[in-house]
């Protein structure tokens, strides 16, 4: 089919724009024989609103719909040709894609040229015009945003994106105002902003664009792209979008900026604008995986396009004040959001798309209030919980918390409200770490057994754990819990020793197994007596203590002190009639305090130990991986080698995963 000729362009191009450039005026009678003269089209015409160009909806005799659109005079014929083109090119990847459909001339004609002469209305310049497919369905500026919708908008885009990824045109990089990666040329136009509150706000977002986005942007991956997926393109039907319409701010673009303009519009409209973004990110992610660095520039994209939004309403009005109610429409709503993010901060909504993008997400509206009937609703949950799982299981809290979700550091209970857990030792990552999530699932979907299979993902892992150990702890046992592995090390100590004898720190705790359970004094309660084969022995505690941490000798005598220990309680097994299989340590001795041990105690007791005939266990549950901050693994901190290491579920951020590592 012919398209659109581009000898228009070039030396003789129009100087004016086409936010400058007299719209069209075309009476309804004169679009009706236009339509019927150039397109074939016998049907009632009825004006759509535009804001550059001029269109009518045709009702025609045959029962169908189309949209007649003559474009504005200063319009670039090049970008008419490339926004056809590529309509086209979707319609032929993509055909279930609910966008308009060309409609050609009678002679194959993708356009048509109004002469002069051929319509009274034309008042001597040419217009180019062409007709497309009527859309039904609902602006989403006029429905309500629910977060299936937000999710389908975002699916849309990422569908729209997906579809134009093959397609270029060399008109693809022109100038356009809403062109996100032009947004610092608008610098030279926030002098109409009157307002010099808002105008510092807009110049400061944009003059922080192009110092420290800008250039990590255009890293990223770009193709041609929508760019305009907002309210008023956007049909819908119900909770799903039933289509999208006007191409005309198709541009080459990186690929993130076509997300930040739904998000940066639908956020205005919801009293959760990082829940808003999340469920849009999420439909988008479904589609097409969005980048970590695609995911960090999202904040700066929505604040800088709300801040082109006001800068350029502002610049028109001052051009066109008979036009200011339909300019300045919404402006005053992009300005609070703008405040809101500032206030909220990048890292926040950053967080939330990280969540958003491991697994599509609801997240309820805050109200930050508890009530005495929210109090009342938790009876018959905790009802049912001691009916389930028995009236002895604990709660952390006297006044429970009812917790709906997690997402990095914070809990989210059911009214919405943040709490920073400082507590949870299972996530080690934190809550729902979109990769580790992204990872399991992977897994699920590939292979999910025992080690009872010749496979090498769990040999790989067992590489790649081992490698962070001393040389001598190459062997890896996998089970599912702390509680297993402790009770397996334990199982190993004796049969290796043949002892049965423990030694452990008085209030430790190393699981809930039988036999693990005789070496948790803190699970025993006061009054309750070890059982005979288990001797303690008493932390290092430099704040209450027999020796305090203000000692210049502190590390010293604890050292010396522990020995001693390790001889009492070597000598109270034998007395007994028990040898020392183990000594089980907790590197950050949770359960006596959390402590910070004094560097240095422990060669001296693991030597006591070793000389009596036992191994040394260091339970690494919650101090391993990093977590004391200096060493990979806390026994490394007190330049000790332990005989056997076990780990619980922080091996797989709370997953049901656990292991054993020793020597062969």
């Amino acid at each position: 089919m012919p398209t659109i000729p581009q000898s228009q362009t070039g030396a003789g191009a129009k100087t004016e724009t086409v936010l400058e450039a007299q719209a069209p005026a075309f009476s309804i009678q004169e679009a009706e024989a236009f339509a019927q003269r150039a397109f074939g089209i016998s049907a009632s015409a009825h004006p759509l609103d535009s804001e550059r160009d001029q269109n009518f909806r045709l009702l025609a005799e045959d029962g169908s719909e189309w949209v007649l659109k003559i474009a504005n005079p200063a319009e670039n014929p090049a970008l008419l040709d490339m926004q056809t083109q590529a309509l086209l090119h979707i319609e032929k990847v993509d055909p279930s894609l609910a966008i308009p459909r060309v409609k050609a001339t009678p002679d194959g004609a993708l356009f048509h040229e109004i002469e002069g002469h051929e319509i009274d209305g034309a008042d001597g310049r040419r217009f180019i015009a062409r007709v497309l497919s009527f859309l039904p369905g609902q602006l989403l500026d006029d429905a309500t945003l629910h977060p299936a919708l937000g999710r389908d908008v975002g699916a849309m885009a990422a569908r729209l994106a997906r579809a134009l990824r093959g397609f270029f045109h060399p008109a693809a990089r022109h100038e356009l105002l809403w062109d996100l990666t032009q947004a610092p040329e608008l610098r030279t136009r926030t002098h109409h902003i009157e307002d010099s509150k808002r105008r510092r706000i807009v110049e400061e977002v944009l003059d922080h664009f192009d110092a420290e986005v800008l250039p990590r942007l255009q890293k990223q991956r770009a193709q041609v792209i929508h760019n305009d997926v907002s309210c008023l393109n956007i049909l819908v039907d119900g909770q799903r979008v039933a289509g999208v319409i006007d191409f005309g701010d198709l541009i080459h673009a990186p690929l993130v900026c076509d997300l930040a303009v739904p998000i940066s519009e639908l956020i205005c409209k919801h009293p959760d604008p990082i829940a808003a973004a999340a469920e849009i990110t999420a439909g988008y992610h479904a589609v097409t995986a969005l980048e970590d660095d695609e995911l960090r520039l999202i904040f700066d994209l929505v604040s800088t396009r709300c801040a082109m939004g006001i800068s350029i309403a502002n610049w028109r009005v001052c051009d066109h004040p008979e036009n200011t109610a339909y300019i300045m429409d919404g402006i005053p709503a992009i300005g609070a959001q703008l405040d809101r993010m500032r206030e909220s901060g990048a890292e926040r909504m950053y967080a939330g798309l990280r969540r958003a993008c491991a697994t599509p997400i609801s997240i309820a509206v805050s109200d930050f209030t508890r009530t005495s009937s929210d109090e009342e609703s938790l009876q018959p949950l905790l009802e049912r919980r001691r009916q389930r799982l028995g009236p002895n299981l604990e709660l952390s809290y006297d006044n429970p918390l009812h917790v709906v979700r997690g997402e990095g550091v914070w809990l989210i209970d059911a009214t919405g409200r943040s709490f920073l857990d400082a507590y949870n030792n299972v996530p080690q990552v934190g809550h729902c770490h979109p990769t580790v999530v992204q990872a399991l699932a992977r897994q699920a979907a590939t292979l999910n057994t025992n080690t009872r299979y010749l496979y090498k993902s769990v040999l790989e892992y067992a590489d790649r754990l081992t490698a962070t150990m001393p040389s001598d702890l190459s062997v890896c046992m996998f089970v599912c819990s702390g509680s297993e592995a402790n009770d397996l090390a334990w199982r190993l100590a004796k049969a290796h020793t043949g002892n049965s004898g423990a030694i452990v720190m008085e209030d430790a705790y190393h699981g809930t197994t039988d036999a693990v359970y005789e070496l948790s004094p803190a699970e025993h309660g006061e009054g309750r007596p070890l059982a005979e084969h288990i001797a303690t022995v008493p932390a290092p505690d430099g704040y209450r203590g027999k020796f305090r941490r203000n000692d210049p000798q502190y590390a010293d005598r604890y050292a010396a002190c522990y020995a001693a220990c390790i001889d009492d309680a070597v000598a109270s097994l034998a007395a007994a009639g028990f040898a020392p299989a183990a000594f089980y340590l907790d590197l950050i001795l949770a359960s006596n305090g959390v402590l910070v041990p004094p560097p240095g105690y422990l060669p001296s007791a693991f030597e006591k130990v070793r000389a009596a005939g036992g191994l040394c266990v260091a339970d690494e549950v919650q101090s391993g991986f990093g977590r004391t901050g200096d060493h990979f693994w806390g026994f490394s901190a007190h330049h000790v080698v332990p005989d056997i290491v076990t780990l619980g579920k922080p091996i797989g951020n709370g997953f049901s995963m656990a292991a054993v590592v020793t020597t062969p």
